[in-house]
C-alpha cells in the first residue's frame, strides 16, 4: 500500500505552496523552455500595454487641450502610437493563444505519460484496495489534461497582471509619489481576504471527492447499458434519481454556505478599497479645478484607478486559481514519489530453472484486516495439476494473488525453485515471473479493442498460435456469428459489438492459451459456460496443462478430475491435501462437498426428467 495517509482535510500553508511551486515550475520549464519563454515574453508585453495606453490617453487629452489653446501638439504621432499599441496588444493576444495550444498538447501528453508510468511501477493490487486511492487518482486523472497548462497560464497571467499593476501604479507617480502607495494599501486587504477563502474552497473540494464519485456512479448506473436490465426490471430509476438529487442538493447546500461566507467576508474590504479610490478621485478633481493638474491628469487618474483595480482583482483571482493548481500538483508529486507495498527488487535474482512453488507458513490479510490466508504451507512441484477447492471466502483466490505477487504475505514467504535453488518470490522481478504465467480470472478484463487485440494483449502476433488459441478455446464458433471476425471491435463505447458472457469467457481462455507460459492459473474459468462448452474448454486445458504447473480454482468439483492433486481450504487454512480418490476415502470436508454437489446434480436431473 502506498506509504502515505491522506487527512480528511488538506490545507497547505503558504510556505508549502511555495515549496510546491519551486518544485513544479523548474520541471515545467525544463520540459518546454522555448514555449514557456515565448509565452512569458508575450505576458510581459501585454502587461505593459495598459500603462502605455493610459499615458497615451493623458498625452492625447493634454494635446487636444493645447491645440485648442493654439499651442503646438503632435496629435498624429499620438494617434499612430495608440494604433501601434492596440495592434501589438492584438498580435500578442493571438500569439499567446497559439502558444497555449502548443503547450496544452505538450503538457497533457507529458503529465499523463508520467501518471501512467507511475501506475506501471505499482506492481501489486494493494493500493487499489484503499478507497482514498480512488479519490487521488480521480483528481489526478481529471486534472492531467488541464492543470499543467492552467498553472503555467495562471503564472503568466500573474506576471502580466503584476507588470500591469506596477506599470499602472507608475503612471500615478505623475500625480504624486505617495498616490500609488495609498491606492495599493487600500486595495490590498480585499485581495488577501479573497485568497483566504480560495483555500477554503479547495478544502471543500478535497473533502467531497468521494461524494463526487458517488454522484458520477449514480449517473453511470442510470445511463449505461450494462445496468439497463436491472434498472428497468426493478424500477430503479426513481431511486437513482432520488439519491442523485439528494446528494446534489447536499453538495449545493455546502457550497452555497462557502460562497455566502466569501461574499460577506470580502464586502467590508471592498468598501475600504472604494473609499480610498473615491477619496483620491475627489482630491485630483479638486486640485484640477485649482489649476494644479491638467485635464489629462484627471483622465489618467480615472483610467489608472480602474485599471489598477482590475489588475489587482485579476491578481487575486489568479492567485486563488493558482492555489488550486498547486494543491493538485502537491498530490501529483506526492503520488509520483509514493512507494507501493509491492516493489521490484533493486537487483533481482534470476528465475530458477525449475519453477516449483513453495509456500512457507504464509499468512495474509487485506488492509490490516483479519487473515484471509493463515499459516499455509505447501509445495507444488513443477508440472503438477492442482485443484484448489472450498467454500466462498475460503481464501482460494487470495492464495493465487499471493502467488502472482499482487500482494506480499503479512508473514511467511513464497519460494520458487526446486531443492537447493529456492528463491524468495520478492527477490525476483515481478514482470519476469508473471511472464511465465497465463491466467483466466473469474473477473477478467473486457477490453474494448478488436477481438484480435483482446487475445494477443500486446504480445508479438503469431498466426499459428493465434489460430490454435481461438480454436481450442471454443471461440472459433463465436467468430462465425461476429461480423468482422478477429477484426471486430468489441464493446459499445466505440460502436463495437458485445459478446455474451460465455463468449467473453472463451475469449479470456484464448488469452491464456495464446501465452507460452510455464504456469497456468484457472480461477473459475468455466463459470459462464454451458456444460458442452465447459467440456470443450476443460479438454483444451487438459491438453495445455501437460508439462505445466496448473492451479485450478473451482466450485464445480466435477472439474477436479483433471487434477493430480486437490487442496481443500476453509477459513483461510489448508485443511486437506490429497488426490480425489484419497480425499473421498478419507470422508472429510472434500467428501462432504462432493456428496452435496452430487446430490444437487441428482435432484436437478430428476427435476428435468419430471
Amino acid at each position: 500500500m502506498l506509504t502515505r495517509k491522506l487527512p480528511e482535510r488538506e490545507d497547505l500553508t503558504g510556505r508549502q505552496l511555495l515549496g510546491v511551486l519551486a518544485q513544479t515550475v523548474p520541471d515545467l520549464l525544463r520540459s518546454a523552455p522555448l514555449l514557456v519563454g515565448l509565452m512569458l515574453l508575450m505576458a510581459v508585453i501585454q502587461g505593459l500595454m495598459p500603462a502605455v495606453t493610459i499615458l497615451l490617453g493623458k498625452w492625447t487629452v493634454d494635446g487636444v487641450g493645447a491645440a485648442l489653446a493654439g499651442q503646438e501638439a503632435n496629435l498624429t504621432l499620438l494617434a499612430g502610437a495608440w494604433a501601434g499599441a492596440a495592434l501589438l496588444t492584438q498580435v500578442t493576444g493571438v500569439a499567446s493563444q497559439v502558444l497555449q495550444g502548443y503547450a496544452s498538447d505538450h503538457f497533457t501528453v507529458r503529465t499523463m505519460t508520467r501518471l501512467m508510468g507511475k501506475m506501471g511501477e505499482i506492481q501489486g493490487l494493494d493500493v487499489l484496495e484503499d478507497p482514498r486511492f480512488h479519490d487521488d487518482i480521480e483528481i489526478l486523472q481529471m486534472g492531467a489534461p488541464r492543470r499543467p497548462l492552467n498553472l503555467v497560464s495562471t503564472l503568466l497571467y500573474l506576471v502580466r497582471s503584476g507588470v500591469g499593476a506596477v506599470g499602472v501604479s507608475a503612471t500615478l507617480l505623475t500625480i504624486g509619489w505617495w498616490v500609488p502607495l495609498v491606492v495599493v494599501a487600500g486595495m490590498l486587504p480585499a485581495l488577501l481576504r479573497q485568497l483566504a477563502f480560495s483555500k477554503l474552497g479547495w478544502s471543500i473540494f478535497i473533502q467531497r471527492t468521494q461524494d463526487s464519485r458517488e454522484l458520477n456512479y449514480f449517473q453511470r448506473v442510470a445511463m449505461r447499458h450494462e445496468y439497463a436490465k436491472e434498472v428497468r426490471l426493478y424500477g430503479l430509476m426513481p431511486h437513482l434519481q432520488g439519491r442523485y438529487l439528494e446528494r446534489t442538493l447536499d453538495y449545493q447546500r455546502v457550497m452555497r454556505g462557502v460562497r455566502n461566507k466569501q461574499l460577506l467576508g470580502v464586502l467590508p474590504y471592498q468598501a475600504l478599497s472604494l473609499l480610498v479610490t473615491a477619496g483620491l478621485f475627489i482630491y485630483v478633481v479638486d486640485r484640477a479645478q485649482q489649476g494644479v493638474y491638467t485635464a489629462g491628469s484627471v483622465v489618467l487618474v480615472i483610467t489608472a484607478l480602474a485599471g489598477l483595480r482590475d489588475e489587482l482583482r485579476s491578481i487575486s483571482e489568479y492567485l486563488s486559481v493558482g492555489t488550486e493548481h498547486l494543491n493538485w500538483f502537491h498530490k501529483f508529486h506526492r503520488f509520483l514519489a509514493a512507494a507501493p507495498g509491492v516493489t521490484a527488487p533493486a537487483q533481482p535474482r534470476p528465475l530458477p530453472r525449475e519453477l516449483t512453488l513453495t509456500l512457507d507458513r504464509v499468512t495474509f490479510g487485506y488492509r490490516d484486516g483479519p487473515p484471509v490466508v493463515e499459516d499455509v504451507s505447501l509445495t507444488i512441484p513443477e508440472g503438477q495439476v492442482v485443484a484448489i477447492v472450498g467454500e466462498n471466502g475460503a481464501g482460494k483466490t487470495t492464495l493465487v494473488k499471493l502467488l502472482l505477487r499482487f500482494y506480499d504475505p503479512s508473514s511467511g514467504r513464497i519460494l520458487l525453485g526446486g531443492p537447493g535453488e529456492e528463491v524468495d518470490l520478492r527477490a525476483v522481478d515481478p514482470g519476469g515471473w508473471r511472464a511465465q504465467v497465463a491466467a483466466v480470472f473469474q473477473d477478467f478484463a473486457k477490453f474494448e479493442w478488436t477481438l484480435r487485440e483482446n487475445v494477443v494483449l500486446g504480445q508479438p502476433e503469431d498466426a499459428p498460435k493465434l489460430a490454435h488459441a481461438v480454436g481450442a478455446s471454443g471461440l472459433g464458433a463465436a467468430l462465425n456469428r461476429v461480423e468482422g471476425g478477429l477484426e471486430a471491435r468489441l464493446g459499445q463505447a466505440f460502436g463495437g459489438v458485445d459478446l455474451s458472457g460465455g463468449q467473453w469467457q472463451k475469449l479470456a481462455t484464448a488469452r491464456a492459451l495464446y501465452r507460452d507460459a510455464r504456469v497456468l492459473i484457472l480461477d473459475e474459468p468455466t463459470a459462464a459456460l454451458d456444460p458442452r462448452s465447459e467440456a470443450e474448454v476443460f479438454a483444451a486445458f487438459a491438453a495445455l496443462s501437460r508439462g505445466r504447473t496448473t492451479l485450478l480454482i473451482t466450485h464445480r468439483l466435477g472439474s477436479v478430475l483433471m487434477a493430480d492433486r486437490v487442496l481443500v481450504m476453509k477459513g483461510g487454512r489448508l485443511i486437506e491435501d490429497g488426490t480425489h480418490a484419497g480425499l473421498l476415502a478419507r470422508g472429510g470436508e472434500y467428501a462432504e462437498l462432493w456428496r452435496l454437489q452430487a446430490s444437487q446434480y441428482a435432484e436437478e436431473r430428476e427435476g428435468v426428467a419430471g
